[in-house]
């Protein structure tokens, strides 16, 4: 995938190069390469749309909740389906620098890519909870860091009633009915 005329899905960036990308470049830097993300498609959209509303009505006042908002932790460059952080944490407008609080992925053709690499390298940068999103399985599933690996806490699946999710600094129903409706 072409992202620009001159760079290219699995391209070595430094991160200068990658800090100097447009803002209509979709992608991510991970271990100094490029990787491109096409547009998500119509639930990719719809399912974090109804988490950011859930979590904005749930969260204090000292957090905010983001759609594909970067997240830088050293080298790399995230852009999580939903971030959410302390507003005290905030330095940066165009990427949070500091450690979310949550992040919110909904799996796409590449699966690998948030089970694995994302979930990894997370891990890695102390990311307390995170949560993944299935559409092919129509589940959401919670995991918390526990000695820098996530453990599964809670899987929902569209099938179960409303249940509570602990966010770590409130707690939220989730209607996974209602989440994964069509």
């Amino acid at each position: 995938m072409t992202v620009t005329s001159s760079v290219h899905d699995g391209d070595l960036l430094t991160w200068e190069q990658y800090g100097a990308l447009t803002e209509d470049t979709r992608g991510e830097c991970i271990d100094g390469r490029l990787v491109a993300n096409a547009p998500p498609d119509e639930f990719h959209q719809t399912v974090p749309t109804r988490l950011l509303i859930a979590l904005t009505a749930g969260l204090p006042r000292t957090h905010r909740v983001l759609p594909t908002w970067g997240w830088e932790p050293v080298d790399d460059e995230f852009e999580p389906d939903l971030i959410v952080y302390a507003l005290a944490d905030r330095s940066d407008p165009r990427r949070f620098t500091g450690t979310p609080d949550l992040c919110v992925e909904v799996l796409s053709s590449n699966r690998r890519h948030d089970l694995v690499l994302k979930m990894t390298r997370y891990a890695a940068a102390g990311l307390p909870r995170y949560w993944i999103v299935d559409p092919r399985d129509r589940t959401l599933t919670t995991y918390v860091l526990e000695d820098g690996t996530f453990r599964p806490t809670e899987v929902l699946h569209d099938t179960d009633p409303p249940e509570q999710l602990d966010l770590g600094l409130a707690r939220l129903v989730v209607d996974a009915a209602a989440l994964f409706a069509d």
